[in-house]
């Protein structure tokens, strides 16, 4: 049983007014060059207007040719993340430029320090399954930024890497990087990063977007569109309306993707966010919840692996303000069976990363899939020879075979979360969540160490850089 606030006609209707907008009224293509292509693909261009329009049976055939099954291989195989019908994975927030420093609290620029510890942090939390630029280090040049950031990244962990570039020069440096880790065959053969790109709402591909597009199709790696409408603003204001604008959005992508590599892996990760009416900021408000479960839902019409937002909240500080957001935010989508869920880490909107909601989110997460999983129904699990037998011989559970076997598949076990009596806890110190989310990030950083790299990659990457 899963969330659903669209029925089956609903969705459907939404495809089917996607498909007209593509028709009658296209995308916007900002690069010559790219129009040129379309056009040779029989896709109906105006190159005067910069406009490309899109015949339902052509959007029609490329969906047919998306796989529905996706793999992100992982440096170390064991990390490898399967997305597909009745799974959910997790990662970080992406693009942050600040943090909240851990030792005195106060936000400041990220560095490209922050970059290499924020890493190894995810790449030792259990429910954080693949890694982002969580940060980018403005302790860098501005324009190689996502260059530096990929490369302490691909340092710092062994699990897959969304390493999404600027624009189509860094894309070329982010690939000989991930190709000097692995080789280009098996780059090609199972990539290690995977690129996202962003149309600019409404209807709209920049020249640099479709670069990337390009090139990272090249290469094979799997595509995720980010349609990042601003309901209010750069999309309607009603919530159906956005959903209608982000699928055309979407499936504008998958077209783009089809048409360069047939076949190429994709994701269907829509990014719709409300506009607060009363500040003018973008908000994550539990309208965006909603839009995500919308989107899940239509990502499963289709059959594609979804990625949707998460933990996000506004909240600027550690508080109550974070705690529900992030609750709502993320279950709601995951009951709807979205299989990716973004946002461990951010604050602010994703303005800010704190390193101790790092590892908070990697508990919430944890709840989240264990609710996800719901009551597992069969004999075994009713346990009515159980409680017979507790029943007849007066005795209790905690002493029965049945309760030993079960007790640790059936719950989850928080790692962050006091659940001891109060005098037990006072005794410890008395120490809020914030508190020992902190000891956990500082024993990480002292314990884990992701796997080294060979001196001679060491040594081309730094050629990379300069």
């Amino acid at each position: 049983m899963r969330l659903e606030f669209l029925s089956r006609d609903q969705i459907e209707e939404i495809h089917s007014l996607s498909l007209k907008i593509l028709e009658k009224v296209g995308v916007l293509i900002h690069q010559h060059d790219f129009l040129r292509f379309l056009a040779d693909a029989g896709m109906n261009v105006d190159m005067d207007k910069r406009r490309a329009k899109m015949q339902p049976d052509l959007v029609k055939k490329c969906i047919k040719k998306t796989p529905k099954h996706l793999t992100l291989y992982a440096r170390d195989h064991r990390f490898n993340v399967e997305l597909g019908e009745n799974r959910i994975y997790a990662h970080p927030v992406g693009g942050a430029s600040n943090v909240i420093d851990l030792d005195s609290g106060e936000v400041r620029p990220s560095t490209l320090k922050d970059v290499e510890n924020l890493t190894r942090i995810v790449d030792a939390l259990p429910n954080i399954h693949t890694g982002t630029m969580i940060v980018y280090p403005c302790d860098v040049p501005e324009r190689l930024r996502d260059i530096y950031a990929v490369e302490a990244i691909l340092r710092n962990t062994s699990k897959n890497v969304d390493a999404t570039p600027y624009n189509d020069e860094s894309c070329r440096y982010i690939i000989q990087l991930a190709e000097t880790l692995i080789g280009e065959e098996d780059l090609k053969k199972k990539p290690i990063i995977t690129c996202s790109a962003s149309p600019t709402s409404p209807l709209q591909f920049s020249g640099e977007v479709t670069k990337v597009l390009v090139r990272a199709t090249r290469y094979h790696l799997p595509i995720a569109i980010l349609p990042s409408p601003l309901a209010g603003a750069t999309s309607p204001v009603t919530l159906a309306g956005t959903l209608v604008q982000q699928n055309a959005e979407m499936l504008a992508g998958l077209v783009i993707v089809q048409l360069l590599n047939p076949g190429n892996p994709f994701m269907y990760s829509p990014r719709c966010i409300p506009l607060d009416m009363s500040t003018g900021q973008a908000c994550a408000g539990i309208e965006s919840a909603i839009m995500s479960v919308g989107c899940a839902q239509l990502a499963r019409y289709y059959g594609f692996p979804s990625d949707v937002y998460g933990l996000d909240t506004d909240s600027k500080t550690l508080d109550e303000q974070i705690a529900f957001e992030k609750a709502l935010n993320g279950l709601l989508p995951a009951m709807a069976g979205a299989n990716m869920l973004s946002g461990a880490g951010c604050i602010e909107g994703g303005i800010t990363v704190s390193y101790e909601q790092l590892v908070i989110d990697d508990e919430i997460f944890g709840m989240i899939f264990r609710a996800v999983r719901g009551i597992d129904f069969d004999e075994e699990k009713l346990a009515t020879d159980v409680i017979t037998k507790v029943a007849l011989e007066a005795s209790n559970f905690l002493q029965q075979q049945h309760t030993l076997k079960h007790f640790r598949d059936e719950y989850y076990f928080p790692k962050l979360c006091d659940r001891s009596p109060r005098s037990r806890w006072q005794k410890m110190g008395a120490r809020n969540i914030v508190e020992v989310a902190r000891e956990r990030v500082k024993k990480i950083l002292e314990e884990h160490k992701p796997p080294s790299l060979e001196a001679d990659v060491k040594q081309k990457f730094n050629d990379i850089l300069k």
